[in-house]
């Protein structure tokens, strides 16, 4: 948080959008484009009554501040690790060894229309505490579906450019494993069905033989 000196009072403004503001932001594109003072009462937390109070030169500052904020540009680099409240996160960095729970969070999180409103829980699944350090080198903790809803809570107060950074990555990579699991998936599926089917026209003396629920694993 930043602080801005108004007469006898200090208003705080936020560093950074945060996913949190973001979210809300596209929740309300279209109120925000319309009035520059909510986009001012987003980062501030203040009323639009309180705002309209407020000089127009310190209104004129917040704007120029905030629009500065806004205005983001990729680095193009992955960020691996970032501290957040005293906790160190890292990156999930070998998508082809992440758990199967993990997979069928991040299909969840990640299809449809609802994935702004999902970017802290895809952060969630992505990063999580590190346990072991050595260099740049690190272990993070274990994946564990119950820790997600309170990770999710903590990560909206992430700045939104963490998710810009990574968000072309983690599309890109999660979509086409996604589509392979799929795949296997089906595959399985439908070979399984064809031994389902395939049990019975097996003479009944044959059938009685098979394992009791049969399948292809």
């Amino acid at each position: 948080m930043i602080e801005l000196v108004n007469g006898n009072e200090v208003i705080k403004v936020a560093e950074e959008l945060t996913i949190a503001m973001y979210q809300k932001l596209e929740k309300n594109k279209d109120l925000y484009l319309a009035d520059t003072i909510q986009i001012i009462s987003l980062f501030t937390g203040l009323p639009v009554k309180k705002l309209k109070t407020l000089q127009p030169k310190t209104i004129k500052l917040l704007d120029m501040y905030i629009s500065s904020k806004i205005n983001f540009t990729k680095s193009n680099q992955l960020i691996y690790t970032f501290i957040h409240n005293g906790i160190e996160y890292g990156l999930e960095k070998d998508f082809g060894k992440m758990s199967w729970g993990a997979w069928v969070d991040l299909e969840v999180y990640s299809v449809g229309d609802d994935i702004t409103n999902n970017i802290n829980k895809i952060m969630s699944v992505l990063y999580r505490p590190i346990v072991k350090k050595d260099g740049a080198k690190y272990t993070i903790e274990e994946y564990d579906s119950n820790t997600i809803d309170e990770r999710a809570e903590i990560f909206l107060e992430l700045p939104i450019s963490y998710w810009w950074e990574i968000s072309d990555f983690f599309l890109r990579t999660a979509n086409s494993y996604i589509t392979n699991i799929n795949r296997s998936l089906e595959l399985k599926m439908k070979l399984n069905n064809l031994m389902e089917t395939g049990k019975m026209i097996f003479p009944k003396w044959m059938r009685d033989k098979l394992p009791r629920g049969f399948t292809l694993n």
